[in-house]
């Protein structure tokens, strides 16, 4: 292939995400309180539309993109960025809607795979910024991180699709394994590559020599069924099962993993917010992982995210990030 073609194929992919999943599910329940907190989408800061100059041919048909730019406008061809001590970190999201249907999305931010503030468009801080994107559009998202310690870090944007929708229809939470989240993620580097954190491998679990899975499992009880709604109590611990495999061509393999609660960060045991875990070739690790509910009576989502390479200078290879099914928790 021409290496002209080549790369300019390979930016393409690289800041894309395409998930052509624009029906909506059955008995769908919608939760008011998003669509009454939407975030403006009126910035003061802004970047020419991604809408045309960067989504894929097939975006016509259905799909989403999903980009980062810098404050050009440019969209960032590398996943790890140095800078000073004193410099601040600004740069835009891009989100293409290219479905037939408006959609809201909700943003999130783990630094260090802990949840974090971040501003957008310089409003004040926030844990989350929700907005809708009307069909066929795109929005350009202006962003600034907190200030981050001397070292390396690593920055990951979570993008929820349809944080309204609290259906607990079996078939609905079946249609978002691996389909109802979108990640942005990169490393910075600030002033020299330190980590701060002193990370534990598998301080937790128990880890078997099995070669049946590769990544994720989440489920109720100690069984590999899967795991789609469940009834709690409030102030109930609710307690599942994590497991993490490895049956790759890899030796080893090392993640981080991390709980969501209504897109809170929960803890995954104990009051630990955060576990590491080191998983051989053809083993697996598992967790028996549980949380106390403090919400209120409604319906709630329950994520796990499974971060590959903790703590690394990120690349086109070494950046993905797991999840499975939308658990759908209705607290009585």
């Amino acid at each position: 292939m021409d290496l002209k073609k080549f790369n300019k194929l390979l930016i393409v992919s690289l800041l894309l995400t395409l998930i052509a999943c624009s029906e909506k599910p059955a008995n769908s329940t919608l939760d008011d309180n998003v669509n009454s907190g939407l975030n403006s989408i009126e910035f003061a800061n802004t970047i020419p539309s991604t809408a045309n100059r960067d989504k894929l041919p097939n975006t016509s048909a259905g799909g989403v993109s999903l980009g980062l730019y810098n404050d050009k406008g440019v969209i960032e061809k590398d996943f790890n960025f140095n800078y000073n001590a004193d410099e601040k970190i600004n740069k835009f999201i891009s989100i293409g809607n290219f479905i037939n249907t408006d959609r809201v999305y909700k943003i999130i931010l783990l630094i260090d795979y802990k949840q974090a503030k971040f501003s957008v468009d310089n409003r004040e801080p926030e844990e989350d910024f929700t907005l809708e994107v009307k069909a066929g559009e795109s929005v350009e998202i202006p962003f600034q991180l907190p200030n981050l310690d001397r070292g390396l870090h690593d920055i990951l944007f979570v993008i929820i699709k349809s944080p309204e929708n609290k259906s607990f229809d079996e078939e609905y939470r079946k249609k978002t394994d691996m389909n109802h989240l979108l990640f942005l993620r990169f490393s910075t580097v600030i002033q020299e590559e330190t980590v701060n954190e002193q990370i534990k491998y598998n301080e937790y679990g128990i880890i078997e020599n099995n070669s049946m899975l590769d990544g994720l499992l989440v489920t109720k009880n100690n069984d590999l069924k899967r795991w789609l709604t469940q009834n709690v109590a409030s102030h109930d611990i609710l307690n599942y099962y994590i497991r993490v495999g490895n049956n790759s061509n890899k030796q080893l393999k090392r993640y981080a993993v991390v709980n969501l609660f209504d897109w809170k960060q929960v803890d995954v045991i104990d009051d630990r917010k955060i576990v590491y875990f080191e998983v051989s070739k053809d083993n697996l690790v598992k967790l028996n992982s549980g949380f106390t509910i403090n919400q209120d009576s409604g319906t709630y989502d329950l994520t796990t995210l499974l971060i590959h390479n903790p703590y690394q200078k990120l690349d086109i290879y070494n950046r993905d990030v797991e999840t499975g099914i939308r658990v759908g928790v209705k607290v009585n």
